[in-house]
């Protein structure tokens, strides 16, 4: 088997377990926090909102470190850092305490042991079959999600979330960490090329019928010129709407659930209904995009987000809710896609640079929608503006991907 496939379940294992648990675990933490330490919404997301913040300043940072040392010593650091915070969370009993930990420790270490580090790794070792691969680790994530999350809330009710915290360390440090080293640097370093093909790569892969309008690059583009293309900038625009809205939701989804009449279990178990209903469509769209190109799936999946959000605003009861709900799964199958991008228009050599780039402007985002949700619900007892507020956003982000087409490298000057 092409060690690709190997990567792919590395990073799937990472992202479906521990990955899970750091980026869908706050939503089912975030009551049982509030109420021990006495905290309203908007303060009980701020450990979130800031850990995005500092993410946003560690990201071209973290990003140029994984381009240039490779996945694997960071992700096996990370992920070893991320274990050791949660083992001091269970230690927290004051807000403050909280706060220090989870952004000088769990945050730190998350930076690059899941996503970054995965995406940027299957960048490198797939080209073809790039959006296959991407979502699959994010079919993964979300499959991990919907069993964790219920598993995770069911411990939290039963036993506490600082004894929920403790196992979550040692779960990090003994069965994540170790996965990462079955990462490797590039097919390059083992004899190989991306995607096992038996010689290098093309100059460009072509999407199927959307060909005319958007080919996957495998020249390498520099960071200088990549930022000099309009291409790169629509990008950024439209992954910070569709994150503004997503961190809005992820971190307050339970709460919304339970504003609306569900028990907190009961919502748990929704939310990981969506993760499973999320995960064929993942693939689907991966398989898909890689086929027919990407923009005109992202911009359905957000347009389904869009729409969930408005009836998640409207309608009452399990059924509609949860009905409602799964239209979200339009925004969960993007985010491979998204990030698919990035390497689709520049290439392999310097993605984890561009892609950490963008993290200053969505992670600002991601600072500022979920505390100004949490504030919407402590003024009004609903969510229901917020919701509609993310509405909008997302069918913005909708037609931004639907605008957007692939860089183009100036005309070479002719001599005088």
């Amino acid at each position: 088997m092409f060690y690709g496939w190997w990567i792919v379940i590395a990073s799937s294992l990472t992202n479906g377990i521990g990955g899970s648990i750091q980026w869908q675990g706050f939503t089912v933490f975030f009551l049982p926090v509030a109420q021990t330490l006495g905290l309203s919404h908007a303060a009980t997301a701020v450990p979130f909102a800031l850990a995005r913040a500092e993410n946003g300043v560690l990201g071209p940072i973290t990003g140029w470190l994984v381009d240039r040392v490779g996945v694997r010593p960071l992700m096996l650091t990370g992920t070893i850092v991320v274990g050791i915070g949660y083992l001091g969370l269970s230690q927290t009993n004051s807000y403050l305490s909280f706060l220090l930990v989870y952004l000088l420790v769990i945050s730190i270490g998350a930076s690059t042991a899941f996503m970054q580090g995965a995406t940027t790794a299957l960048n490198q070792w797939f080209i073809r079959k790039r959006g296959l691969a991407m979502s699959i680790n994010s079919a993964a994530f979300r499959l991990g999600g919907a069993i964790m999350i219920p598993a995770l809330a069911w411990v939290i009710l039963r036993v506490g979330w600082q004894t929920a915290a403790f196992w979550v360390g040692i779960l990090m440090i003994l069965v994540v960490a170790p996965l990462a080293l079955v990462f490797r640097r590039s097919p390059e370093s083992m004899g190989l090329h991306p995607d096992g093909a038996p010689g290098p790569a093309p100059t460009a892969v072509k999407h199927g019928r959307a060909s005319s309008r958007f080919e996957a690059t495998t020249e390498d583009w520099t960071i200088r010129e990549a930022l000099r293309t309009r291409a790169y900038w629509v990008l950024t625009l439209g992954t910070v709407l569709r994150m503004a809205a997503h961190g809005a939701v992820g971190v307050h989804l339970v709460p919304m659930l339970v504003s609306r009449g569900e028990s907190e279990q009961s919502a748990a178990f929704m939310v990981g209904a969506l993760a499973a209903f999320s995960v064929p469509l993942i693939l689907l769209f991966g398989w898909l995009g890689d086929r027919i190109g990407r923009t005109l799936l992202l911009s359905i999946g957000y347009t389904s987000s869009a729409l969930s959000l408005l009836l998640l605003a409207l309608v009452s009861g399990t059924w509609p809710l949860m009905l409602s709900l799964l239209l979200w799964a339009g925004s969960e199958a993007g985010a491979s896609l998204n990030w698919a991008l990035v390497g689709d228009m520049f290439g392999r050599r310097n993605f984890a640079t561009l892609r950490g780039m963008l993290a200053p402007m969505y992670n600002a985002a991601l600072v500022i929608t979920p505390i100004a949700a949490g504030l919407v619900f402590d003024r009004t007892g609903t969510y229901q503006a917020a919701l509609f507020a993310g509405s909008v956003v997302m069918f913005a982000a909708a037609i931004v991907f639907f605008m957007l087409r692939p860089p183009k490298r100036p005309a070479p000057v002719s001599p005088a």
